[in-house]
């Protein structure tokens, strides 16, 4: 196996690149830089945008920017971690994550993804580092496993079609034991019903591959059959609903305090396949949701705890079932394809989803625990400096708090004196906390950017405070706190030092 020295250029590349930075730089100054990431790291099983229209569709929307696309093929990943930098390499692209961050950087985590261990782990490493990542891994494979999908929507009463596990015990003594899985699709269940179907998937099938349909008079023989070749084998099986026509597929972003629907489609039936996937050559045309599909897709997207979703609805045949209502919803997808979506909306798809991303303030990181008590860095101008800070869950005011040793309000500036060093700032706005029994006026001001562990984040709001006399020169608020993603566990102190107390 490579090393990642192994990818270290000579001199003449270093300077060959340096140049293509700055070309880069020059150009950038007139074109449509309107992104705050500067790179994006896309993981996927295959590099080759000829056979991957995600990826295609990606380098399309990217080509007159000024960011970066590095391409990872994720059987082929290796990467090293520790405290100050992540390294990422495969056979012909390498990085490495030091200064880069949450606030430069994010990454694109495609379904080749969770067939790697090591790539799994990577991204994890990477969403600990606090990057951005499209879409988290432990979300991403839940939703790639059929079942525990169907679970979690039974969980949170999202109408479905019955369902049930089917394993190799379940047909042990025939149709004698399957039949108490049968049961609990139809509840009038009868051997001699041959009207009775079902849809059978693989738990971590997509695409339309890995599904079937059969009835009561072929079930047991096509079970028999695949158990046969893999014992060990766990199926889905859920009731045959009656489609009104396909399906609708709606992709859902669902950001820190917001949700939107970025786009839809109705996805057509092949003649003679009861199966709608555009990959497998069904036609998609435009669907105007209607107000119960528009909630069933923003419910799905909230629990799957992913930035990016697509619900897969299936309409029904008016009637057909009373008990579950006009829609049903057959799975949704961590890692949907592009394939159908742009031409339907006559727009790249993946431009959309960019730009449904490009407010920091609003991503949602994967959460990471901290001490009631951290050191966080301070940027400003070209000026940095450590502080001890408190974060305090139960501090709901407009900012965070930086006790200084002097603060002076001139015109629309303050001057401020902090840990010894006088500063100018622009007054952003005010906050009015209640301190005591006393209402107090403040000034807020936006710090250039803040780092806390590894995680950094741009343009902070916070108070300052003239001669803030208290244990803690800094006070962080609940918004930042959940904007960087940490959350607090209060029997530790310095969390990331490793401090217990």
């Amino acid at each position: 196996m490579k090393r990642f020295s192994d990818f270290l250029i000579d001199q003449t590349e270093m300077s060959k690149v340096l140049f293509e930075k700055q070309e880069m730089k020059n150009r950038s100054k007139d074109s449509h830089d309107k992104y705050f990431f500067s790179t994006i790291l896309f993981f996927t099983n295959e590099r080759d945008p000829k056979k991957n229209k995600t990826l295609e569709n990606l380098k399309e929307i990217l080509k007159d920017t000024h960011v970066a696309l590095k391409v990872f093929v994720a059987e082929e990943v290796t990467y090293e971690a520790n405290n100050n930098e992540i390294k990422i390499w495969d056979k012909k692209e390498s990085i490495k994550i030091k200064d880069e961050s949450n606030v430069d950087t994010i990454v694109i985590a495609r379904l080749g993804a969770q067939d790697s261990e090591m790539c799994c782990e990577c991204i994890k490493e990477l969403q600990e580092w606090g990057l951005f990542v499209i879409n988290p891994i432990q979300s991403a494979k839940r939703a790639s496993n059929k079942y525990q999908s169907a679970v979690l929507m039974q969980r949170y009463e999202i109408p479905q079609p019955r369902f049930t596990l089917l394993g190799k015990d379940d047909i042990e003594k025939g149709m004698e034991s399957l039949s108490e899985k049968l049961k609990m699709i139809y509840d009038n269940w009868s051997e001699d019903n041959k009207e009775q179907e079902y849809v059978v998937k693989l738990l971590d099938g997509h695409g339309g591959t890995g599904v079937f349909m059969c009835n009561n008079k072929n079930i047991l023989a096509m079970l028999q059959a695949m158990f046969a070749v893999n014992e060990e084998l766990e199926l889905l099986l859920q009731k045959k609903e009656e489609a009104d026509g396909g399906d609708i597929r709606v992709h859902v972003l669902t950001n820190r305090t917001e949700q939107k629907i970025l786009a839809c489609m109705k996805r057509v039936k092949l003649s003679g396949d009861f199966r709608s996937n555009v990959s497998l050559g069904a036609s998609a045309e435009k669907v105007e949701l209607t107000k119960e599909q528009e909630e069933i897709a923003l419910k799905v997207a909230r629990i799957s705890n992913m930035p990016w979703c697509a619900v897969d609805i299936m309409p029904l045949k008016k009637g057909s079932n009373p008990e579950i209502g006009d829609n049903v919803v057959l799975e949704w997808n961590s890692s949907p394809g592009t394939d159908g979506i742009s031409e339907v909306i006559g727009e790249n798809f993946m431009g959309i989803l960019l730009e449904a991303i490009n407010d920091i303030s609003e991503l949602v990181l994967q959460p990471k625990s901290i001490g009631y008590r951290e050191e966080m860095t301070f940027f400003i101008e070209d000026k940095q400096f450590d502080l001890e800070a408190k974060f305090d869950t139960g501090n709901g005011s407009k900012s965070s708090t930086l006790g200084c040793d002097k603060v002076e309000l001139k015109g629309d500036k303050i001057e401020a004196t902090i840990n010894g060093e006088k500063y100018i700032f622009k007054r952003h706005g005010s906050s009015n906390p209640m301190v005591g029994q006393v209402r107090e006026e403040r000034h807020t001001v936006l710090i250039d950017e803040i780092k806390i562990g590894t995680r950094r984040f741009k343009n902070a709001e916070f108070a300052l405070v003239d001669n803030r006399k208290k244990s803690t020169p800094v006070l962080i608020n609940r918004d930042l706190m959940s904007k960087m993603g940490y959350i607090i566990n209060p029997t530790r102190k310095d969390m990331l030092k490793g401090e217990m107390f």
